[in-house]
């Protein structure tokens, strides 16, 4: 199959991380870029030599697509990736894949139909660290897996004056943008969850979305999952930690380390899990899927059943 002709949608700060990964991927070509921001799009056009539109049926039109990249806030995505799935087009979309199981549901369905490729855009699968951390629950050097904790959380100084505060165009607040990846990251070590509770909380005035949250997740293994997510807590930690029944392993994203607790020795010790750009490799890996033919390591489905996890944890606060 032909390497990828790639749609830019949406050129804000996602997409220019987006952007500039595609001019690395090699084989990949940026054909055109999308913004209703005109001159949001021109520039990025301008950075790798792509035609710029605001209307996005008029870019659909451009010869030789065969990827549309959706990096809109979250109220864009669920038109974007049916237009492009209808024009022919494989999808990769930022999370979450929309801000309701019922958007997801529709973008899921359609790209199933079409026999498109639909990714979502979970970047911490493709995070060295957490890559290692799979790999030893996967070779059994942890044991049964007991729990996982992980936190992402800080200060998101001026959010109240960003879309992302915003549920009409966000669809949530922290959890369906923050913990949307901690909920995924705990699907890819744990495996399918059963059973989902949480609570939600704001603290930031001015804001119409939650700020903090804590989800307590369990697997169908028995394995515990306690996600912690905050804009509104400085001097934050982001870490993943996972338990198993021989060892345990912590993934620090504030210092870049990873170590490892062996339970027979008793010793821990600092590992390198090797070097690598996660959104690059994200682009990547969704390049050669394209190119071969082969399902995408991140789904659209794990896209929608993150975004459904999300939803129940709302309708247990009553939003």
């Amino acid at each position: 199959m032909p390497d990828p002709n790639v749609l830019l949608i949406g050129c804000g700060g996602i997409g220019g991380v987006h952007l500039e990964r595609w001019t690395k991927c090699p084989g990949a070509r940026v054909l055109a870029v999308c913004d209703t921001d005109a001159a949001a799009a021109q520039r990025a056009a301008d950075q790798v030599g792509a035609a710029a539109f605001t209307d996005l049926a008029e870019a659909l039109k451009t010869p030789g697509l065969t990827v549309a990249d959706i990096c809109t806030p979250p109220v864009g995505h669920t038109d974007a990736a049916l237009a492009a799935i209808g024009a022919g087009l494989h999808v990769l979309c930022e999370k979450p894949l929309a801000r309701t199981p019922h958007e997801a549901q529709q973008i899921y369905h359609a790209a199933a139909a079409a026999q498109r490729l639909l990714m979502t855009a979970f970047c911490h699968r493709f995070e060295p660290g957490i890559a290692y951390a799979k790999a030893l629950l996967e070779e059994g050097k942890l044991g049964s897996l007991v729990m996982i904790r992980n936190r992402f959380s800080g200060l998101f100084a001026g959010v109240e004056n960003r879309w992302f505060s915003k549920k009409a165009v966000a669809g949530g607040g922290t959890l369906l943008d923050t913990a949307i990846h901690s909920i995924d990251i705990y699907r890819f070590l744990a495996g399918e969850v059963v059973s989902v509770s949480g609570r939600v909380t704001t603290h930031i005035p001015g804001i119409d979305v939650e700020d903090t949250a804590i989800v307590l997740l369990q697997a169908e293994s028995g394995a515990l999952g306690v996600i912690e997510a905050s804009w509104a807590t400085p001097g934050g930690r982001n870490i993943v930690e996972i338990y198993g029944t021989a060892g345990a392993c912590f993934v620090d994203y504030n210092d870049g380390s990873l170590t490892v607790h062996d339970a027979a020795t008793g010793a821990t010790e600092t590992v390198d899990p090797g070097s690598g750009d996660r959104f690059q490799a994200e682009v990547n890996h969704f390049a050669e899927c394209v190119r071969t033919g082969t399902p995408p390591a991140v789904t659209g489905h794990d896209g929608l059943r993150a975004v459904e996890i999300a939803a129940e944890v709302y309708a247990q606060n009553g939003l």
